[in-house]
C-alpha cells in the first residue's frame, strides 16, 4: 500500500512539473484599424494561431472569448495599444506568461498580419512577425502556423487528421505521398555543375522520382519569374526561373527557364537527371554533368 502511495504521489508530482514547463500565451482579439477584416476571417486566423501555438511543444494557446470583457474598459479593441500595465493585468486574470498581439489589414485577396510576443513580466516585445497570406481557409492556416514559428523561435508545427510532426527549420512538408519535405529556397550557391552539386550536397539533392513526385503530385502555377508549387495540403514553393549555363558557358532564359539538378546519373557516366521549365512546360530530362544548374534540397 505504501509503495502504491509512492507512485502515485511520484506521478502527480511528475505531471504536476510537467504542467508548469507549459507556457501559456493569451492570444488578443485580432486589430483590425482599417476595417477591411471581416470577423469571420479575424476568427479563422485567431483560431489557427491558437491552434498552431498548443500544437508546439512546451505552449498552450488561449483566446477565451472573456479577455474581450477583461480589456473592454482599456479600449484595446479599438486602438491596438496595450500599456505596460494592462499585460501585467493580463498575465494575472489569465495566469499567461505571454501575451500575443496582432493587427491585420485585407488589400484585394490578400490578408497581411503583423504580430508581436510580449513577456508578461517585463512587459518586454520578445519577437515579431510579418506575415502577407491569402484568404482561403488552408492559406491562413498555413499562414498561421509560420506567425506562430517566428513568434515561438521554433520550426513550424503541422498536424493532419491522425498526428502531429515537426517539420525542419527552412523546409515545407508538401504532403508528398513519399512524405518528402523541399527546402523552402534555393541554395545560394548559384548555378553549379552536377559534381560540385554532389559533392557539396550530396544526397541532400532530390533524385529523379522525388523530382518526377513534386512535378506529378502539385498544381504549378507560373508567376511571372517562376512557378508556385502547391501540394494537395495547401503548403507551397516558389521556384524561380534562374536560368542554365549549359557546357559551353552560355547563359539564357534568366527570368524564363529553370534547370534543377537531381541526385540520379544517367545510365552512362556522363549525365544526370535534370528537371526543366518555363511558362507552360515542366518536364524531366538528361544532361551532361558539364551544365551548371540551380539546386533545391529535399529532406
Amino acid at each position: 500500500m505504501k509503495k502504491l502511495l509512492i507512485i502515485l504521489l511520484s506521478a502527480i508530482s511528475l505531471a504536476a512539473m510537467a504542467q508548469s514547463d507549459v507556457k501559456r500565451v493569451a492570444i488578443l482579439e485580432t486589430v483590425d484599424k482599417m476595417g477591411t477584416v471581416p470577423y469571420l476571417k479575424q476568427l479563422m486566423f485567431r483560431s489557427n494561431l491558437t491552434t498552431a501555438i498548443t500544437n508546439t511543444t512546451g505552449y498552450e494557446g488561449y483566446d477565451r472569448t472573456d479577455l474581450k470583457e477583461i480589456l473592454g474598459e482599456h479600449n484595446f479593441q479599438r486602438t491596438g495599444m496595450v500599456s505596460d500595465k494592462d499585460i501585467k493585468k493580463i498575465g494575472e486574470f489569465t495566469g499567461a506568461q505571454y501575451v500575443l498581439i496582432a493587427e491585420a489589414t485585407i488589400d484585394g485577396s490578400d490578408m497581411f498580419i503583423t504580430a508581436k510576443i510580449i513577456d508578461v513580466e517585463t512587459a518586454r516585445v520578445i519577437r515579431n512577425s510579418n506575415q502577407l497570406m491569402g484568404t482561403s481557409a488552408s492559406e491562413m492556416q498555413e499562414g498561421s502556423q509560420k506567425v506562430a514559428a517566428d513568434l515561438l523561435g521554433v520550426a513550424k508545427a503541422q498536424t493532419n487528421a491522425s498526428n502531429m510532426k515537426t517539420i525542419p527549420s527552412g523546409y515545407i512538408d508538401l504532403g508528398l505521398p513519399s512524405g518528402t519535405l523541399w527546402k523552402a529556397e534555393n541554395e545560394d550557391c548559384g548555378l553549379i555543375n552536377y559534381n560540385q552539386a554532389v559533392n557539396f550536397y550530396g544526397n541532400s539533392l532530390p533524385t529523379k522520382e522525388q523530382l518526377e513526385e513534386l512535378k506529378n503530385d502539385c498544381l504549378w502555377t507560373w508567376q511571372g519569374n517562376g512557378y508556385k508549387v502547391k501540394g494537395k495540403n495547401g503548403e507551397s514553393i516558389f521556384l524561380p526561373a534562374s536560368g542554365c549555363r549549359y557546357c559551353d558557358g552560355k547563359v539564357f532564359g534568366i527570368g524564363l527557364e529553370g534547370c534543377y539538378w537531381s541526385f540520379t546519373p544517367t545510365n552512362d557516366s556522363g549525365g544526370a537527371w535534370l528537371l526543366d521549365f518555363a511558362p507552360n512546360i515542366v518536364f524531366m530530362k538528361p544532361y551532361q554533368h558539364c551544365a551548371a544548374l540551380s539546386v533545391r534540397l529535399v529532406h
